[in-house]
């Protein structure tokens, strides 16, 4: 069977239940000993499988029970209602790690349960670390500098990932706002750390 390529430009923001910074993104159990976030991105230009992806946009929500790489995680796809039939199954095969490529097979074994995919509008507002995403009625992400405890004036802050599994280069924030309110995967982790960032995955 012919592969079927992939690749995207995308942004990406990545909210979370741990604390600014997230010490897993420099190999250490979560803040909280278990995690619960995920992905949303907005594909600024890219195609699968000979479809365009340009403009549309998806969230890959997740609940692990320890750190990632431990599995037993359940998760949950929204994609934009906007896809075409025959692009939303596509998009869910590539998000399931089905279509090879990085990052997602990386992430698809730590997943024991998939919930039903959801085909949703969602509303992306690009602004940095203000930016705000609105997924169907079920995820809402709002983004929020840093403050110093002290001063409270806004703080930033950049890392560097090299060999990165999702990003080279993430810019820290916090979330304003962050909850997931669907059957089977409910949370809300206002104050915790956020990044966001411009990424290129692909595959075959």
């Amino acid at each position: 069977m012919p592969q079927t390529k992939w690749s995207y430009k995308a942004e990406i923001i990545t909210p979370c239940s741990c604390d600014w910074g997230c010490p897993c993104t420099f190999n250490q159990p979560p803040t909280l000993g278990f995690c619960q976030g995920g992905w949303l991105l907005n594909v600024k230009k890219g195609n699968l499988g000979g479809f365009s992806l340009d403009g549309l946009s998806f969230a890959y929500m997740a609940s692990w029970p320890k750190a990632l790489h431990f599995g037993s995680g359940t998760a949950k796809l929204f994609i934009d209602e906007k896809a075409s039939t025959k692009l939303r199954d596509l998009m869910e095969r590539m998000l399931k790690g089905k279509l090879g490529g990085k990052p997602w097979p990386i992430f698809a074994p730590t997943i024991d349960k998939w919930l039903e995919t959801s085909f949703v509008p969602i509303e992306w507002k690009s602004n940095a670390s203000e930016s705000e995403v609105v997924v169907g009625e079920q995820v809402r992400v709002a983004l929020q500098p840093m403050r110093n405890p002290v001063t409270g004036k806004e703080v930033r802050a950049k890392i560097l990932l090299p060999d990165g599994l999702l990003t080279r280069e993430e810019n820290v924030t916090a979330t304003k706002v962050f909850s997931v309110f669907a059957d089977g995967l409910k949370y809300a982790w206002p104050g915790k750390t956020a990044f966001y960032a411009t990424v290129e995955h692909g595959g075959n």
